[in-house]
């Protein structure tokens, strides 16, 4: 067998024309291909399996079609019918409880909570463990009938009673020479010295009513009469008549009638005048000092008797219609602890406050040992005339702006929301006029507590079944993983 002699001019086999090789890299995209189809291939398995296995029966919250949805705890509105991690906190999705669904169903039943009487929209039954029940503090009370609409909790505050001030003024210019009161806010009895004013014109009105009197020589200091000189004579119809008429210019003066008296005793005409208390009081202002001097217009002294005081309280309009004169009222200071002051409403001003928009009323009150002081504010509460009506306590309702609700406690644990209509209440207690029956039993506390957790199985309840698979209702918002 003889060699073949190979010659490069003539073509190799397998490289006849038409039998090129394939270019350089054409291999390397080749299995790039394979690697990205396989890969593909395993994702489309792996989903699959995901899906056969989230939709398998492992007890919990399952739908009608034996699914189980999961919710996220901190976010209710999302759900899926697979376990995993909420996309919104990262919080990991929890089975829904079997009585959510209950819930759920129980409502659609009985028609949807706006129309549904005594129904609250966006809350749903709960059934608590008695554990859950003593861990939380819920206490309950029987609706029943009671006297309502007696009790209004005011702001008072205690000020003079405005019949007991007395303004010390004289009716003519003159000097304060001595001030027997020297502070703001000392005690002084009826008599008791206040100031003594120098007044021309008081010096003058005397001397003129001694001249009248018939002793003019002896009302002039160091004048005695004449030796021989015959006794004045009774004064005549006329000079009588002059004589009441200077007696009188001295009244005017404002002259108290002991200096009048001393006048007709003494004969002597002085150049001060002392004015005293007219009443026992405390001296609220002191607007003179000694040695001013004052006009017939200057106030001088306040006193105020103090042994009865007024509190002034301001009503608000929707209290207006409940409150009379007559009714009782009591005022506390939390300076006097312990202590409480009784009176009754005496006056109601007529006019209302532009600011506040509030009426004062105002009741007088006993104030032994002077220990209400003007200016001290304290709690008034007036109790107006009462009605029956059934009531709940306060804490058992649950405002929510625009219904009122309260939880009826039911036997094994069980609470339902019930909307009310209640009316004014005194603080303590709440009448309830439409929604409830006398004898029911209510939450009267942790009301926050089961709100909170009834709005959340209704959320979670609504949200869920809206969106179970194999059903006609449209998928909840955030649904996650619904089969199409």
């Amino acid at each position: 067998m003889s060699a073949e002699r190979f010659d490069p001019g003539t073509p190799a086999p397998g490289n006849a024309p038409g039998h090129e090789p394939p270019p350089k890299g054409a291999s390397f995209m080749n299995a790039v291909r394979w690697i990205l189809f396989g890969g593909l291939l395993l994702l489309a398995v792996a989903s699959i399996a995901v899906y056969v296995l989230g939709h398998r029966p492992e007890g919990g919250g399952k739908t009608a079609a034996g699914a189980i949805i999961y919710y996220c705890p901190m976010h209710p509105s999302y759900t899926s019918n697979r376990p995993g991690e909420c996309p919104i906190c990262g919080m990991t999705l929890e089975p829904m409880p079997a009585e959510g669904h209950a819930a759920h169903a129980g409502a659609s039943g009985a028609g949807s909570g706006a129309g549904a009487a005594g129904q609250v929209p966006g809350l749903a039954p709960i059934q608590i463990s008695p554990e859950r029940i003593q861990l939380i503090g819920v206490r309950t009370a029987i609706a029943a009938r009671r006297a309502m609409g007696g009790r209004i909790e005011l702001v008072g505050f205690v000020a003079p009673d405005e019949k007991s001030l007395r303004r010390v003024q004289i009716r003519t210019s003159g000097w304060i020479q001595k001030l027997h009161v020297n502070q703001t806010g000392e005690v002084v009895r009826a008599g008791d010295p206040l100031l003594t004013i120098y007044s021309p014109e008081l010096y003058q009105s005397e001397q003129e009513y001694l001249i009248e009197l018939g002793g003019h020589a002896g009302a002039m200091p160091g004048m005695e009469p004449a030796a021989g000189a015959a006794a004045p004579e009774s004064p005549g119809p006329h000079e009588s008549g002059a004589l009441e008429a200077a007696r009188e210019r001295l009244r005017l003066f404002g002259v108290p009638p002991e200096e009048i008296a001393r006048l007709d005793r003494e004969r002597t005409a002085s150049t001060a005048l002392t004015l005293r208390s007219p009443v026992t009081g405390t001296v609220l202002e002191r607007n003179v000092v000694e040695g001013q001097s004052v006009s017939a217009d200057s106030p001088l002294l306040t006193i105020a008797d103090l042994s009865r005081v007024w509190v002034l309280a301001d009503l608000y309009e929707m209290d207006f219609g409940r409150v009379r004169v007559g009714d009782r009222a009591e005022f506390r200071v939390d300076a006097l602890p312990g202590r409480s002051f009784d009176g009754r409403v005496d006056f109601v001003y007529p006019t209302l406050s532009s600011e506040t928009r509030t009426l004062k009323i105002r009741f007088a009150l006993a104030n032994p040992g002077g220990v209400l002081r003007p200016g001290m504010y304290g709690r008034a509460m007036v109790l107006a005339g009462t009605k029956s009506a059934l009531a709940v306590p306060a804490e058992a309702v649950v405002n929510a702006g625009e219904h009122d609700y309260v939880f009826l406690a039911r036997a094994g644990g069980r609470f339902e929301p019930r909307g009310v209509t209640i009316g004014k209440g005194d603080g303590e207690w709440v009448p309830v006029l439409s929604g409830l029956a006398e004898g029911d039993t209510v939450v009267a506390s942790a009301s926050f507590l089961i709100d909170s957790e009834s709005r959340l199985r209704s959320a979670i309840s609504g949200l869920g079944a809206s969106g179970e698979p194999g059903t006609s209702g449209t998928p909840a918002p955030h649904q996650h993983g619904a089969t199409p």
